[in-house]
Order: structure tokens, then sequence, then C-alpha cells
């Protein structure tokens, strides 16, 4: 029997359209947050509540020890939650008031001494991206591994989802600031940055409410303990047995840091080296707004390479998009075209980076005999909280150690220049650094035989039930 066949027999129901759609509007939602943090928090600590880069850099530095352990752990919670809306699904529940809550509690620094207000960052940081948005996003992220065990519809699932990804963060880079400049008070308000942000936050958990009750989980378990909660005992041994599930968890590590660094400089750079914070609207709407094309495209020619093989491709496309601003670094045209070529280059790596992912959870299943969907899932979310933390504390201290001030009206020369070599260089080195993961990554060879042994064991084990 041949890989669609045994599709066919694992999972005739098919996902209809509009659940697709509404797990697309789920991953809008996580994306707003993560975007306001990514892109938006660290100027808002510097510039707005006059923090130092250094401070805020130190911050987010220490809270990445407590983010890699909250989304192993939250993953080994998924892998154990049993409830009448499944295993990963009832999470979005649970989940989607307090993340509202903790977004808008980040932006509420109080004005007292520079340590009281460091203590508040960190704990407001931490309820935030290492509590809150780890139990959203992880959970939400799984729900699509329960929903079908089809490769078909699994990618279709993925294609829509990441055609619908660079919404969020359309709505935050290309409004955001702009919504800000024309509220009483302007962009440097701290009243405004809170309103706006619960604004935003209400709207994303809304639509992971919506996500909710759209979705369902259809697959059943059959593996070595019968579907049972998993002892840590055994999955913690599994997970790193999954050779798969560390090289994607590197993976996202990078990549998360290229986010970083693209979204946090980009501003600093569109700020200092172009002289408009506007245009950075048009850098990302050019950014993300190409990958909703360029997704649902993929979706045509995907099968002309394998997934790694396109992931590598959209590096190049990273990389050359910041090169190219060596030509004229202060050419808003330029710029904006940059941004276009990551855009591109991040559409091939989001369409099919979360399907290599579920591809991992099954080679887990057949390495070790345990499906733990969530802790390998926890490759993603962990992978990005380490990135996205690395990258802001390296931006951080990086930035305060060449001079930068964000209480000045001019930076001297060399902060300029450090300014657009994190930009540039930056983004080139993270792009190298990923394609070199990508070259040891085998599944998409391995899968085929992978999944005909492991379904041909689940018959098995059902026929042995039956008997």
């Amino acid at each position: 029997m041949n890989l669609n066949g045994f599709n066919k027999l694992i999972h005739k129901d098919r996902v209809s359209g509009f659940e697709k759609f509404a797990y697309g509007c789920g991953e809008i939602s996580t994306n707003i947050v993560f975007t306001i943090a990514t892109s938006l928090l660290v100027m808002f600590y510097t510039d707005v509540v006059h923090v130092s880069a250094a401070t805020i850099g130190m911050i987010i530095a220490i809270s990445q020890v407590f983010n890699g352990v909250s989304d192993i752990t939250a993953g080994f919670i998924v892998d154990r939650t049993r409830s009448k809306y499944g295993r990963a699904r009832v999470w979005m529940l649970r989940m989607s008031i307090p993340y509202a809550i903790a977004a808008i509690l980040m932006m509420t620094v109080p004005q007292v001494g520079e340590m009281a207000q460091a203590v508040y960052i960190f704990i407001t940081y931490n309820l935030m991206l290492t509590i809150v948005y780890t139990m959203f996003q992880l959970p939400f992220a799984t729900t699509m591994t329960y929903m079908t065990r089809n490769q078909e519809e699994r990618a279709k699932i993925n294609i829509i989802r990441m055609a619908m990804s660079p919404i969020g963060n359309i709505l935050v880079t290309l409004l955001f600031t702009r919504i800000l400049g024309i509220m009483p008070g302007g962009i440097n308000s701290q009243k405004n940055w809170i309103i706006l942000t619960a604004i935003y936050a209400v709207g994303a958990a809304l639509m992971m409410l919506f996500c909710f009750a759209c979705v369902r989980e259809r697959v059943v378990v059959n593996d070595d303990v019968g579907g049972e909660k998993i002892p840590l005992s055994k999955a913690i041994p599994a997970l790193f047995k999954n050779k798969y599930f560390i090289m994607l968890f590197l993976f996202f590590v990078c990549f998360a840091m290229y986010q970083t660094f693209a979204g946090t400089m980009a501003t600093y750079y569109c700020k200092w080296i172009v002289g408009n914070t506007d245009i950075i609207g048009n850098v990302n709407t050019a950014c993300f707004g190409i990958t909703i094309i360029a997704t649902l495209l993929l979706g045509r020619v995907m099968h002309l390479m394998s997934k790694r093989n396109w992931c590598i491709v959209g590096a190049v496309f990273l990389i050359l998009g910041s090169l190219i601003l060596l030509i004229a670094p202060e050419s808003v045209p330029l710029v904006t075209f940059g941004g276009l070529l990551r855009g591109i280059g991040m559409t091939p790596i989001l369409g099919l980076i979360f399907t290599m992912i579920a591809d991992a959870i099954e080679y887990g299943q057949w390495k070790t005999g345990l499906r733990t969907a969530g802790a390998i899932q926890s490759a993603t979310t962990s992978g990005q909280k380490f990135g996205q933390g690395i990258g802001s504390a390296m931006i951080g201290f990086i930035m305060e150690a060449n001079g930068y001030d964000g209480n000045l009206a001019v930076q001297s020369e060399h902060t300029l220049q450090t300014i657009s070599n994190l930009f540039i260089y930056g983004i080139v080195v993270l792009g190298i650094i990923m394609i070199v993961i990508l070259l040891l990554y085998k599944l998409d060879k391995e899968y085929p035989d992978i999944m005909k042994e492991l379904l041909e064991r689940e018959a098995k084990r059902v026929e042995s039930i039956k008997k």
C-alpha cells in the first residue's frame, strides 16, 4: 500500500475550507501581540518609558532561562491534557482572556524609580511571553497535528494558515505607529500605547475564541501507551532521541533571531537612517504582504522541490534582501524592495516549516513508539522565545555599547553605523546559519518509508486490540 493509500485508510474525513479559514484566524491572533513584542516593545521601553537599552537587554536575556523551561513544560502539559474539547484545542479557550490582559500589562510600566521599573518589566514581560503566550500559541500550533494525519490536508491547512499569518504583522507594523501618531499626545504618549495595545489584544483574543469554536480534533492516537498520558520519565528521553526535533529547534532559534533583527532594527533603521518611522509600515507591508500571494502560489509549486530545499531558497532571499541595501542605504524604494525580497524568502519557510514539525512528530513516534506532539511542537515556541530573547538582548547590549540613547534627537555617526550593520550584516549571518542547519536535515527523503512502517505498526496494534 502506498502513502496515499495509508492517508485514505487512516483518515477519510476532510477538513472543510471554513475550518481551515478559522484556523488561519488563530494564526493571526498569535501574531498580533508577538509582533508588538518583537518589533515595537524594545523601542517602547527605550524611547517612551526611557529605560536604558542595556537594562532591557539584561531583562530579556535573563528571561530566556525561564522561557526555555516554560516551552518544554508546556509541551508536556499539552501531551498530558485530556478534556472534552481535546488535548490541545481546549487551551485556546483557557488562555484567550489572559492573553489580552497580559499584553496590556506589558505597556502599563509605572513612572517610578529605575529599579522598580526594571522589576515591573521583568514580571510583565515574563507573564506575557514566558507563561501566557507559551500556553496560547503552542497548543494552537499543536492542534493542527490532531486535526488530521492526511498529509495533503495538513499541507492545505498550513498553506492557508501561513497565507493569513502576515495579516497580524501587517495590522501592527503598518497601522500601529500611524495610529499612535494621530492620537492626542502622539507616539511618545504611554497612555496611547496602552489604549492601542488593549484594542489589538482584545481583538486577538476574540479571533482565537472564534478559532476554538470552529476547529475540531479528529486524530485518534494509537501509540505504545494506547493514547494514555505519557509519564515524564518516558517522554523526556523520547524527546531528545528525536534528532529532527533538535535540528528544528535550532532552526527556529535562528529564524526568530532573524525576525527580531529584521523587525526591531527595521524600526531603528527607518527612524535614524532613512529619517521617517512611517516607512516601517511600507517595508513591512511589502515584506509580509507579498507572502500572502506567494504562499498561495507555493501550494502549486511545492512539489517541485523538497521542503528543506524550499527553505534553503527562502534563506538565500533573506540574505539578498539585506545585502541589496548596500547599494543605497537611505533609498526608500530600495529599503522597501529589500523588504519585498525578505518577504519572498519568508514564504517557503513559513509555508513549510510547520509541516516539517508535523513530520518530526511522526518521526518521533516511529523512533520511540511515543507520540509527544506537544513537546515536539515546543521546538517552535521555545525556539522562537530563545531566538527572540537572544536577539533582543544582543540588540540592547550592542546598541548601548555603541552609544545609542533614545533621549537624543541626533545619534553619533558610530551609532548610526551600528544600526546599519545590525540590520544588514546581522541578518546575513543568521541566514547563513539557517542554511547550514537545513543542509543537515534529511527527513524529507526518509519520511515515506517511516510513515509506511509506522502506519503498518498502528494497523497491527488496532487489529490486536479488536482480537
